[in-house]
């Protein structure tokens, strides 16, 4: 293939003789010629040039100019300078600036120009390589300190889970010996002592309330038991709504159905996977006090890039080209800020007040859909909202029979 070279030069003769010499070359060049920086830019801009050949001084600017505009348009193509009367200082001038080189035109300038070319031309492949290899190996330790995050949030979830159960199945116990006094207790009171049966009451509420936290942690240590069947996403979907819609008012708040019809069947647990939806359609519901819109979204698609979760590691999910079942649930609620995003699925982690959870919601519901060999994000805007993202294996899935 031909060397592209554009040159820029205002003197007919000095364009003249550059033509002819490269010409002569043992190499063939293909030359595109401009008089002036600006014909010389947008020429740059429009092609793809192995290097450039600029004269120091234009009608309209310097070879220092174009470098600058060269370097903010990112123009990587290697420009050698040319000038009649060169100097020292010029010449550091121009290579600090960036110019692969400079060259004086004087008697050598016919013997030196086509080396100079070369030479150029296979330092800026070189520094574009070194970039790029730079680049890779950036991205490798990013991903690297990435799935080592992975690796011990997996193993904090791990210790968590089995700590939850233990704690769990010991409170319990006594909390219900509590209970069986205070029902004692009840049963020994007149219709006298009010305040005592007023207090009797909160305790049994509390009581109640920290039952249902050890469920919860019952729950998010659960790490097995799937009962896997095809399953229709949408028609799960259904039920989660009218199961929340019973339970909770939906004053000022607007759900908007957009699923996909005729969708491949899903290999999950129905009951867990009504779990997952009704808690974060839950979510979304408390996150509009004030009113809002929740959009449920149902659709098929193949994943075709490697991105978290999604590969050919052993702890991706999904091998990129794989299809699966998309849901999402979105909210015009007061979203997320990124700090708090990034703990989202933490256990006990929480912004809600003590009456409104534990802090497991988001947690058990990871660990659901890691039981499905499925994934979920959380994308979120302080005051723009936040979307849940559910991706689900389909029957016949990598994984799944």
């Amino acid at each position: 293939m031909p060397i592209k070279v554009l040159l820029i030069e205002d003197n007919p003769d000095h364009l003249e003789i550059t033509k002819r010499l490269l010409r002569k070359s043992d190499e063939s060049y293909e030359v595109d010629t401009a008089v002036d920086s600006a014909g010389g830019l947008k020429l740059a801009a429009e092609g793809s040039y192995d290097a450039i050949l600029c004269d120091y001084r234009l009608p309209d600017a310097t070879a220092l100019d174009i470098l600058k505009e060269m370097h903010k348009a990112n123009n990587q193509a290697p420009l050698i300078v040319m000038t009649a009367f060169g100097s020292e200082k010029l010449a550091v001038d121009l290579m600090k600036e960036g110019a692969s080189d400079y060259i004086v035109k004087d008697i050598v300038f016919q013997d030196t120009l086509d080396i100079i070319i070369k030479k150029s031309i296979d330092r800026s492949r070189m520094k574009m390589e070194k970039e790029k290899l730079e680049r890779e190996i950036f991205q490798a330790y990013e991903h690297l300190k990435e799935t080592q995050g992975q690796l011990i949030q997996a193993e904090k979830m791990n210790a968590i889970g089995q700590l939850a159960s233990g704690v769990a199945h010991e409170v319990r116990n006594p909390l219900g010996i509590i209970m069986q006094g205070i029902n004692y207790l009840e049963g020994r009171l007149s219709g006298r002592e009010a305040e005592i049966s007023k207090t009797l009451d909160m305790l049994k509420t509390s009581i109640k309330r920290a039952d249902e936290i050890i469920q919860s942690l019952f729950e998010f240590s659960r790490a097995s038991g799937l009962e896997l069947r095809p399953i229709d996403v949408n028609a799960v979907l259904e039920v989660s709504l009218s199961l929340l819609k019973a339970r909770f008012k939906f004053e000022g708040v607007e759900v908007v159905m957009d699923t996909g019809q005729g969708l491949p069947m899903v290999m999950a647990d129905k009951n867990k996977l009504e779990q997952v939806f009704i808690n974060l359609l839950l979510n979304a519901l408390q996150a509009m006090p004030g009113g809002g819109r929740i959009t449920v979204r149902s659709y098929s698609t193949k994943f075709l890039e490697a991105k978290n979760g999604v590969g050919r590691r052993g702890e991706d999910f999904f091998s990129v080209g794989e299809e699966a079942v998309i849901v999402e649930i979105e909210d015009t609620g007061e979203g997320i800020s990124e700090e708090n995003l990034k703990k989202a699925f933490d256990p006990f982690f929480t912004t809600k007040g003590p009456r409104d959870g534990a802090g497991l919601g988001l947690s058990i519901v990871k660990n659901i859909i890691n039981m499905h060999r499925g994934l979920i994000e959380i994308e979120s805007k302080e005051g723009k909202g936040t979307k849940a993202v559910v991706s689900l294996k389909l029957k016949g899935g990598a994984g799944y029979g």
